[in-house]
This record gives structure tokens, C-alpha cells and sequence, in this order.
């Protein structure tokens, strides 16, 4: 692995440690995805090449970033809440989020390209609207329980890693024990076997006394 990879998978991790970063991160590439998913499929279709819609995709873009920015600490405060009164409040602030944020795009694109009457088509601008906070919602839900699980699995490998240490200082424990007593009983044993060996010889030395006063 190279050193440029190294550095790119280093500032990875780091992204994905900091919430704040990820966050961010998130926002900036999601919006901006957004904006060329527009181009491509709103723009080039309609041959609308001009600056003022080019413009119009990257200011909307802006406009839902900024939006979508209340919608965290929202989230945030309501996390622990029970799951019906946190979903009503979810959903809410995502309808909302898209409301405004199809109005402000509506009004910008009346504004910027000079087109008008097109209020009576608002439901155009709506719908994709929606679609883009509830998807918005949901990634955010996501990535936050999946953070979660790993915050849970990394506490559980923590956990038993402490558990595999405390066994092995049990097992060395238990080993120093028996090694003592091994030593204790060697400690014992050696006095006896030093007096029988003592004994041994004191006996052939008896033995050996009476041959040589019969020679």
C-alpha cells in the first residue's frame, strides 16, 4: 500500500470518527450530487444550456443544504423519544423541510430564468421535493444506527478482550500456585531424601565395620 493511500484511508477513518465531519461530508456530497443528478436529467433533456439554469440547479442545491441543516439537533433531541411521537416528528419536519425548500426553488427558477405562471405546477416541484428529505430522513436514521451497532460491537469486543485477559491472569494465576506448591513439595520431600540417603549409608558403614574386625 502507498503512502498516498495510506494518507486517504487515515483521513477516512477520521471522517468516519468525528460525527461533525461525517456530517458534513455527507451534506456536501449529497447536495452536490444532486445538483448534477438535476442537470443531467432536467437540463441536458430540455436543452436548457443557458447560465441562468445552471445557476438555478447550483443555487437550489444551496438552498436545500441550508434547509436540511435544522433538521440534525431536530432529530437529535427527539432520538430517545418513543418511536410513534419520534416518526410523527420526522416526518413532519421532513414535509416541511420539502415545502419550503419546493417553494424557494420554485420562486428562484421564476426569478432567475425569467419564466412565470408556474405556480399551478407546484406539485412537480413537491413531489421530488419530498422524496429527496424523507430520503434524507431515512439515510440519516440509518447511518445513525448503524454507528450505533458498531459503538455496540466495539464496547462487546472491548468487553471481551477484558474478559480473555482476566482469564489468562486467572490461568497464570492458578499456574503460580500450582508451581508454588510443586516447589513447597520439593521443599518437603528434599530434607527426606537427604536423611534416607544418610540413613543408607550409615547403614553399609555398619555393615562394612564387622568384616574388618573378623579380618
Amino acid at each position: 500500500m502507498g503512502g498516498s493511500e495510506r494518507k486517504i484511508l487515515s483521513v477516512y477513518g477520521r471522517v468516519l470518527a468525528n460525527d461533525n465531519a461525517l456530517f458534513w461530508s455527507l451534506q456536501l456530497f449529497g447536495w452536490t450530487g444532486i445538483s448534477l443528478l438535476t442537470y443531467l436529467s432536467l437540463s441536458v433533456p430540455y436543452d436548457q444550456y443557458e447560465l441562468a439554469y445552471l445557476a438555478h440547479n447550483i443555487s437550489q442545491s444551496v438552498v436545500g443544504l441550508v434547509i436540511s441543516i435544522p433538521l440534525r439537533p431536530t432529530f437529535q433531541a427527539v432520538w430517545n423519544w418513543t418511536f410513534l411521537p419520534r416518526m410523527f416528528v420526522v416526518l413532519g419536519a421532513a414535509i416541511v423541510s420539502a415545502l419550503v425548500w419546493a417553494a424557494l426553488r420554485l420562486i428562484l427558477f421564476m426569478l432567475m430564468t425569467g419564466e412565470s405562471g408556474l405556480w399551478p405546477d407546484f406539485g412537480g416541484w413537491l413531489f421530488p421535493s419530498m422524496f429527496v428529505f424523507f430520503t434524507w430522513a431515512a439515510l440519516y436514521h440509518g447511518i445513525k444506527y448503524y454507528q450505533l451497532l458498531q459503538r455496540e460491537r466495539e464496547v462487546l469486543l472491548r468487553v471481551e478482550s477484558l474478559q480473555r485477559q482476566e482469564a489468562l491472569k486467572l490461568a497464570q494465576a492458578e499456574s503460580d500456585a500450582r508451581n508454588a506448591q510443586l516447589a513447597l513439595l520439593r521443599y518437603q520431600l528434599n530434607p527426606h531424601f537427604l536423611f534416607n540417603t544418610l540413613n543408607s549409608v550409615n547403614a553399609l558403614i555398619n555393615k562394612v565395620k564387622p568384616i574388618k574386625r573378623q579380618r
